[in-house]
């Protein structure tokens, strides 16, 4: 039985538009040992032959039987199997893989196989063929004699069935050419050895048989020595393994350090960036309801009640507030245990009045009165540490924006004196013709004492100076209008006029205050507030607070949905570059990758080389970005909270996710492996087809 046998075999190829056949209707029986040689003119289809008897060209007619199979229907499994245990290649220049040590070269083919014992076998062949001095040695140290040994050392370790060289000795000299063709030679007892050579000399010399090519055609096949065909023994193979990528993983990592560490450091600070981002949506919210509630303007709003005027023949409507009656606020908030409404004081006691400090004058800034109730609820969770609650209007709280906008730090505000002045006319209508008007001047100088600074958040927040809504009804209760007392026969307070006058006069400040005295009852304030806007209702409220949180509201929705959109772009690109550096170590290994393949290598195993660096890359980027996340975290909140008053507004869910325990950090392994392998092997599946001849063609 012979051991191949080509049937009426024909290579065509293509140039532009133009088909030539490299090798054309050659049919051969080749047996189970013995040295072969094809000679002939440079492109008469020699190497061409070699190839197709190892299935990196593909027939495009006839037949080829190996052991009466036909290799050209093998699948890639088949084909794998085929060159990895029956068939091996010896080339001209080598093609040892300059990355790996010799004794690495020669172990590759057992380790592809399996075999546990592939470095003491290789020590063995290198020990028997005298090359076991050079073991440890880089290839790029051997002279080319040592270098094609090592090459068929490579091709005999699997003990196969078959070797193909070619042009096994056209790169060296007279001794190594000799000495090379000796030990096939002596290989060929026991193996088919089928050679492609120039050198006529040796070819005469050593072979068992000739068979000579023109254009591709056999023209002679000469037998020059008697052939007896050996008995042998067919061994158990291993399965195909995989262990042996983690040599390539390596030498991979060591010639594109530059490469691996821009890949690194550009998937670390996409995965910090992305941390941040997602900590930042995270947090925003839970940040913002402590940014509310750590405001003490929130205990403080107004209350108006709003009534449209339409003009007779016109589409005009005309809106008008006035102090709301209690009938009207016991419809709407009567039922709040935790809201207290006051009589507006600031006819009298103006939110805006003249300030100076240190005789300097101070024109931004704005009273706002809390009640007591509040304050000591909520002294400790807003940070109050001052004697706020002696029942006087001296001692007030300030806000950072109010020391940043004196011009002094935190610590040297406490204890300080801000003076205010203010002056007012109020009139009293008599109803007498004569006599229409009393008129009263109230006007007041006090000097505040600052007992505290607070933080708030400085989103669109101004300078504040807190003061006491029950201290001021108390001052103002004991501070009497003469004239209008006088002409009413009876003691008239300054409280007493507001809190009589009618809803529709100035002095009523057309409006109440509404006080909370409870931090947690904000969002109850708030709801009522959208409610009555939306359905147009007629208590209108008015909080700073709410505007704020509104206004922020709409820009962090706004940013977050960019910063998402961003994140997955960017995302997206640093996974780009690493796919692109992906591509490029396989474009610049496709030389290893077709000596691979030519070895038995499976295709995807191919792929798995960069794909294991990849995910080592991509992962190990994740792991450090999500260890170093933590201290950037706690810097940047620490930032973001001296300057802007809000708290954990970067809060990384690094316990909790979706419910999962650290499901954040499995969640993010599992897409960062999925992302890796498509941004891996996208370029690579593009880009795979490549002419494994042309690679491993003789330069």
């Amino acid at each position: 039985m012979f051991l191949f046998e080509l049937k009426h075999v024909t290579k065509t190829f293509k140039i532009n538009k133009t088909s030539f056949n490299a090798v054309d209707d050659v049919s051969l029986k080749l047996p189970s040992n013995g040295l072969v040689s094809i000679v002939g003119k440079s492109g008469c289809g020699k190497s061409t032959l070699l190839n197709l008897l190892i299935g990196i060209e593909k027939i495009s007619k006839g037949e080829i039987l190996f052991k009466n199979k036909r290799i050209n229907k093998f699948s890639k499994k088949q084909f794998s199997r085929y060159r990895l245990e029956s068939v091996s290649m010896v080339y001209q220049h080598y093609n040892l893989l300059n990355d790996l040590s010799v004794i690495e070269n020669v172990e590759l083919p057992l380790l592809i196989q399996g075999k546990r014992k592939a470095k003491d076998e290789a020590r063995r062949l290198l020990t028997e063929f005298h090359l076991e001095q050079f073991q440890n040695s880089k290839v790029s140290e051997l002279s080319g004699g040592e270098k094609q040994r090592i090459a068929i050392l490579r091709a005999l370790i699997t003990n196969p069935e078959v070797i193909l060289c070619d042009e096994p000795t056209g790169a060296l000299d007279e001794a190594n050419s000799e000495l090379v063709m000796k030990e096939l030679h002596r290989i060929s007892k026991e193996k088919l050895v089928l050679l492609v050579s120039h050198n006529m000399e040796l070819v005469n010399k050593y072979s068992d048989r000739i068979i000579t090519l023109k254009d591709g055609k056999v023209i002679s096949d000469e037998s020059h020595h008697e052939v007896f065909e050996v008995d042998k023994k067919c061994e158990k193979r291993s399965k195909y393994k995989e262990s042996w990528i983690k040599l390539f993983v390596r030498s991979l990592f060591k010639r594109n350090l530059f490469k691996i560490i821009f890949s690194f450091l550009s998937l670390l600070i996409g995965f910090l960036a992305i941390f941040i981002g997602v900590g930042f949506i995270n947090g925003s919210e839970i940040s913002q309801k402590e940014a509310i509630e750590h405001n003490l303007s929130i205990g403080y709003a107004t209350v108006s009640e709003t009534s449209y005027y339409t003009v007779n023949n016109s589409p005009l409507e005309f809106k008008k507030n006035i102090r709301p009656s209690v009938t009207l606020i016991d419809e709407y908030l009567g039922s709040e245990e935790n809201i207290r409404i006051k009589p507006n004081l600031n006819y009298f006691f103006s939110p805006f009045p003249n300030g100076y400090f240190h005789n300097k004058r101070i024109d931004k800034f704005e009273m706002v009165p809390l009640l007591n109730e509040f304050l000591e609820y909520n002294k400790f969770y807003c940070g109050i540490a001052g004697d706020f609650f002696d029942k006087t209007i001296t001692n007030v709280v300030v806000n950072n924006e109010f020391v940043q906008e004196i011009g002094i730090e935190k610590n040297e505000a406490i204890g300080e004196i801000i003076s205010i002045d203010f002056s007012t006319t109020v009139s009293y209508s008599t109803k007498d013709l004569e006599n229409p008007f009393v008129k009263d001047n109230f006007l007041y100088k006090i000097d505040l004492k600052v007992v505290d600074v607070i933080s708030e958040f400085s989103f669109m927040n101004s300078p504040k100076i807190y003061y006491s809504y029950d201290a001021l009804e108390s001052y103002l209760k004991n501070e009497y209008l003469s004239s209008i007392s006088q002409h009413l026969k009876r003691q008239v307070s300054v409280y007493d006029f507001v809190n009589e006058a009618n809803d529709n006069s100035p002095e009523s400040s057309y409006s109440s205050f509404l006080f909370l005295t409870r931090v947690n009852e904000y969002e109850k304030l708030f709801s009522i507030i959208e409610k009555n806007s939306k359905n147009n209702e007629k208590l209108q409220i008015d909080s700073v607070v709410y505007e704020i949180s509104n206004s922020y509201k709409t820009f962090n929705s706004s940013f977050k949905d960019a910063l998402a959109f961003f994140l997955g772009i960017g995302f997206v690109g640093v996974l780009f570059i690493l796919g692109m550096v992906s591509l490029s170590n396989f474009l610049e290994n496709k030389k290893t990758s077709a000596v691979l393949t030519c070895l038995g290598v499976r295709e995807k195993s191919i792929s798995k080389i960069h794909i294991f660096l990849n995910l080592t890359v991509s992962i190990s980027s994740f792991l450090c970005a999500f260890v170093l996340s933590i201290p950037i975290q706690n810097l940047l909140n620490s930032f973001v909270s001296k300057k802007f008053g809000l708290v954990k507004l970067i809060s990384i869910p690094f316990k909790s996710f979706l419910g999962i325990d650290f499901g954040f950090l499995i969640i993010g392994i599992l897409i960062t492996i999925f992302s890796t392998l498509l941004f891996t092997l996208l370029p690579i599946m593009v880009y795979k087809r490549f002419s494994i001849s042309e690679e491993l063609r003789d330069e």
